[in-house]
């Protein structure tokens, strides 16, 4: 009796831990597309020429709204995109 709850806790301990991970994962996805989308609208509104590149888009999703001012002030300043 003892190891069937001992087993019920830990695969409930799982199945939270796979379900925070999943949440994570969703939420950096969400962030991709919007840096994408976000840095696609300013190449297109203000004719700069960011690249659209792994790293822009790993700041991007990471940082979010911060991540995507980052990218715009790194290529304003010369420094990297």
């Amino acid at each position: 009796m003892l190891w069937e709850l001992l087993a019920l806790v830990i695969v409930g301990i799982l199945v939270v831990l796979f379900f925070m991970l999943v949440k994570r994962v969703i939420v950096l996805a969400i962030n991709s597309l919007i840096g994408i989308f976000a840095l696609i609208g300013f190449n297109t509104l203000f004719g700069a020429s960011i690249n659209i590149n792994f790293w822009s888009v790993i700041i991007t999703a990471i940082g979010g709204i911060f991540g995507f001012i980052i990218v715009v002030a790194l290529h304003y300043l010369g420094l990297a995109f």
